[in-house]
């Protein structure tokens, strides 16, 4: 204030009012009738021109209008005033607005410093993706105008603005600043922060099998976790709205137990059921059948898992180490690679049935098989028919397959059926076609004189096959009717060489077989040739003797599950077969 200044003017004043009032004395009467009109007026303007004011340490000051005017009209801050913490007292406009320039460039990440209490760990929330707004410029106008107005008209206006000022000096203000920032996006980033922490409980599972103990290789269980994201998400933006932008947020999180411990697993999991069947003394066949097992064996299928015969055994090649062995090609036996597999598959599928596994696909063959009951086969070529099926238990399964000392064994490792119950498939026959003769087909890149078997005579039947619950003691509970299987029946063949000696072809008669010359002259048999039996053909030197065409009985005793981890390989029991000398081998 110009305190000085105004003391100097008032005093001014004050003697020119006594000089006046001296001279009214010395006019006399006239003097104070001046004084009643003229000096009274200038005393009164005197004293209207005159503001009073207390200062900040309580004492009266007497300011004119236009001298307090300018002295609240400072172009700087005044004093007492701090923006976010910074006192600008004395500064200008310009001066202070630099001084939060960095302020009003602030990032989210500069200001925002969020962090997540995901139990004893603290996640941060990535700010990035935020977009920060301050309001500091609009501040900085609030703090300077501070003071500078009054809701008040005239000097009390003046006097209620130098009052305001003086205030600022017993009792400072702060103002603070804050940002505006956009929450469209927090529960998209709260998400990103958190969500790694939702964790699926994992029960105990079974990984492998170990094909020497028998056991399932068995991974340990462990808890879930759920976090509340949606009221993380909502936490973070009720923060920001009240301006609090360094927070820790506390993150509900729901911890979720196992049901299934690998210790249940280990003491739970056993040998359900196995099948075993006698092979022939066969060595290409005996390979193939090998090699599948060794394909197989220790395969896990995990609930639901579906096992497909040829996706997991794949085309059986030569590279492969596979030997061609008779298989049924045509309704004829023949050669091919993989010969013999459909045994081991036989035996799988048994076993499967017994674990009351749930069968997807099945095809019988052409003819039935010798190693099980009839109507309980199952057949598998590249690509199809195919043998599938599912694991429909709550558990593992595991495969465990071995062939050793002309024996195949398929087991199925899993959960134990209910009650110590056991299941047999059985088959029973529908119907029965037999052949109906001899089919002759004349050749004539043979010579006359000589034949030789395509196809042998096979019995046609209709099978129904049967799966039976047993008890513990062996009383049946229950049979429900299972896969039906058609084999077909089958006329043997026989090729007769009709080119004769001197190259003409012959005629055969398709009834008998017999075979006569163009002309109708019988010609003069070579010695050297055999002679000719229509109704027993005599064998073509190139074809191989065939197999034993009576199957070998199986045992008639069914074989019980085994209750130990490791079992002994069991025989498929099978019913009473039909007496067909026509049936043909194993295959």
């Amino acid at each position: 204030m110009k305190k000085n200044a105004a003391k100097r003017r008032q005093k001014k004043i004050t003697n020119g009012v006594i000089g006046a009032v001296v001279g009214v004395l010395v006019v006399g009467v006239g003097g104070v009738v001046l004084y009643k009109t003229v000096i009274e007026d200038k005393i009164a303007e005197t004293k209207e021109t005159k503001i009073i004011v207390t200062d900040a340490n309580g004492s009266e000051v007497e300011f004119t209008p236009e001298d307090l005017q300018a002295e609240l009209n400072t172009n700087t801050f005044y004093q007492g005033i701090s923006i976010d913490g910074v006192d600008v007292s004395g500064k200008t406009l310009d001066e202070v607005k630099a001084m939060f320039a960095t302020t009003r460039g602030s990032t989210a990440s500069d200001v925002v410093d969020v962090k997540f209490q995901v139990e004893d760990e603290l996640v941060p929330l990535d700010t990035t993706g935020l977009t920060l707004t301050s309001n500091i410029d609009e501040i900085i106008e609030q703090a300077y105008n501070y003071g500078r107005t009054s809701t008040l008209e005239g000097n009390e206006g003046l006097k209620d603005r130098y009052n305001t000022v003086m205030a600022l000096k017993t009792n400072p203000i702060s103002f603070a600043s804050s940002f505006t920032i956009s929450t469209d996006t927090i529960s998209t980033l709260t998400y990103e922060a958190l969500n790694p922490y939702n964790k699926e409980v994992v029960e105990a599972y079974a990984s492998g099998f170990d094909k020497e103990s028998l056991q399932f290789i068995i991974e340990e269980s462990q808890e879930g976790c759920s976090v509340d994201i949606e009221k993380a998400a909502a936490d973070v933006k009720a923060s920001l709205d009240n301006a609090e932008y360094q927070v820790v947020i506390p993150v509900d999180c729901e911890i979720i137990e196992p049901q299934t411990s690998a210790d249940f697993l280990r003491d739970y999991l056993c040998c359900v059921s196995t099948t075993s069947s006698d092979t022939a003394d066969k060595p290409n066949r005996n390979t193939n059948i090998r090699l599948v097992c060794e394909t197989i064996d220790g395969l896990v299928l995990q609930p639901g898992e579906t096992f497909d015969f040829n996706e997991v055994v794949g085309e059986r090649t030569a590279d492969k180490g596979y030997k061609p062995a008779p298989g049924i090609v045509g309704g004829a036996y023949k050669d091919e690679l993989g010969g013999g597999i459909c045994q081991a598959n036989t035996m799988l599928y048994h076993s499967v049935v017994k674990a009351d596994l749930q069968v997807d696909e099945r095809k019988n063959h052409t003819y039935p098989s010798s190693y099980v009951p009839y109507g309980t086969d199952a057949t598998v070529t590249w690509k199809s028919p195919n043998f599938r099926f599912t694991n429909n238990t709550d558990y593992p399964i595991a495969i465990h397959a071995y062939y050793s000392n002309l024996k195949v064994t398929v087991s199925i490792y899993g959960r134990p059926l209910d009650d110590g119950m056991r299941i047999e498939l059985i088959g029973e026959q529908l119907s029965s076609t037999p052949p109906t003769g001899t089919v002759y087909i004349a050749d004539p890149t043979m010579a006359v004189g000589t034949t030789k078997t395509e196809k042998d005579a096979h019995t046609g039947y209709r099978y129904t096959s049967w799966k039976v619950y047993y008890d513990k003691d062996g009383n049946e509970i229950k049979r429900e009717e299972y896969f039906q299987s058609t084999y077909s029946m089958s006329n043997k063949e026989v090729r007769v060489g009709t080119l004769g000696p001197d190259g003409t072809i012959y005629i055969m008669d398709p009834a008998t077989g017999k075979v006569s010359p163009p002309g109708g002259v019988t010609p003069t048999p070579d010695p050297n040739a055999p002679t000719p039996d229509p109704s027993n053909p005599t064998p073509d030197p190139s074809n191989p003797t065939p197999e034993p065409t009576t199957p070998t009985p199986e045992p008639t005793t069914p074989t019980p599950e085994p209750t130990t981890p490791t079992p002994e390989p069991t025989t498929p029991t099978p019913e009473p077969q039909p007496t067909d000398p026509t049936d043909p081998p194993a295959t």
